[in-house]
């Protein structure tokens, strides 16, 4: 029996979704909705976005440097899956292709299911696009502006789907004592997983152990961490410390740059040898790279580790095996064939992106191709088993 034949539908362990621009205009607590974060066209059909009461437009430069096009523009790729790139970064500013243009279906939960259905994907694990970098708005805004969006996302998007579509929460990190409480809220919801950006918080990294009791309330309730990337100019990382002049080199360098910035801190640190049973996902970075630099973290942890990182316990390798899962896009045929090589397949799930530049709807037979002649059962497990076992049906 061949692979192609061996899978028929797949498992979405990291898709997105887009925000209503008006979400927070219309639900967060009055006094905050002047500064809520509101992207819209007015009467002219021009493109706007507003965040803390500023016209992101009118600015001449943001944090890190980028300018405000360059924001603007980043906010398009956010849905541009199957859109020529041209209709992002050029032509008339008021037939640009914005975040605004998303298909229906990354805005609506019940026309997800039936593109899901009409595309092969049996479940998927929801993340946001706006509000990736949500949690690290200024902490007088962001708990309630997490909440607001936990409160959509698991209510009215994924409300109904019989635990199809799984969300994920988001965690104003800028706050950590908000943090915590949002974990338990979300929890209660019935939440089974938050994530957080691979990026220090305000020059603040996850090693430090004022994130102790974000780790804590997750592993207390039973939550999964995601460590999604997100490499724009407002935080600490590869775009902003490197000075990556534009989206291309962001998307091509940033991602998996800051994943394993991230993880060498939180290893080092002796994050994940104080929660050992901190269930963690690693998104969005690809996984050629892991079997590599988990070695060559090793031969540093021996070298060094005694005077430089007394509090890093355990091998990096035996981390990831313990409590770790990592995802891998359905047609990256290289980065298949090195996860089956060198990591266990249930902990190795397949991830779409959609809606996002670098989605494809045709990811069955994409999977299949780049899938060909591996181990079946391998197959299956990264096909729909793993993301099983981390999101079980209840």
């Amino acid at each position: 029996m061949s692979t192609a034949a061996a899978v028929d539908h797949l498992a979405d362990a990291d898709g997105h979704i887009i925000e209503p621009g008006d979400l927070w205009v219309e639900r967060l607590p009055a006094d905050l909705r002047p500064l809520a974060p509101h992207f819209f066209r007015d009467d002219d059909g021009v493109f706007h976005s507003r965040i803390y009461g500023i016209e992101v437009s009118d600015l001449q430069v943001m944090h890190g440097g980028i300018s405000a096009r360059d924001m603007l523009e980043n906010m398009g790729l956010a849905c541009a899956m199957g859109v020529p790139l041209e209709r992002v970064f050029t032509g008339p500013e008021k037939t640009r292709h914005t975040i605004l243009d998303a298909p229906r279906w990354a805005i609506d939960g019940r026309e997800r299911l039936a593109f899901n259905d009409r595309n092969g994907v049996s479940r998927a694990v929801l993340y946001p696009t706006f509000m990736l970098a949500g949690g690290t708005l200024l902490p007088n805004l962001a708990p309630a502006v997490c909440a607001v969006y936990n409160d959509w996302i698991m209510r009215d998007y994924c409300g109904g789907s019989g635990g199809r579509l799984i969300p994920v929460a988001t965690l104003p990190l800028t706050d950590v004592d908000a943090a915590v409480k949002e974990i338990h809220r979300t929890a209660e919801m019935g939440f089974m997983a938050a994530f957080v950006r691979t990026n220090p918080v305000h020059g603040k990294k996850y090693s430090d152990r004022e994130f102790d009791p974000l780790w804590q309330a997750i592993v207390d309730t039973g939550m999964r961490l995601g460590l999604h990337p997100l490499p724009m100019w407002d935080q600490d990382g590869s775009s902003r410390g490197y000075r990556l002049r534009d989206i291309m080199a962001a998307s091509c360098l940033g991602f998996p740059m800051d994943m394993i910035y991230t993880l060498y801190d939180m290893m080092a640190g002796g994050v994940f040898d104080r929660f050992p049973t901190m269930q963690t996902m690693i998104l969005e970075a690809g996984v050629g790279w892991i079997p590599s630099f988990f070695e060559r973290f090793e031969e540093h942890r021996e070298q060094f580790g005694a005077l430089k990182t007394p509090e890093w316990k355990t091998p990096p390798m035996e981390i990831f095996e313990r409590q770790m899962m990592v995802t891998v896009e359905a047609c990256e045929e290289i980065d298949l064939r090195i996860a089956l090589e060198f990591l266990p397949a249930d902990r190795v799930a397949l991830a779409s992106d959609w809606p996002h530049y670098d989605g494809t709807a045709d990811l069955v037979s994409g999977f299949a191709k780049a899938s060909a002649g591996l181990d079946r059962d391998k197959v299956r497990m990264i096909a729909t088993g793993t993301l099983e076992r981390w999101f079980p049906r209840h």
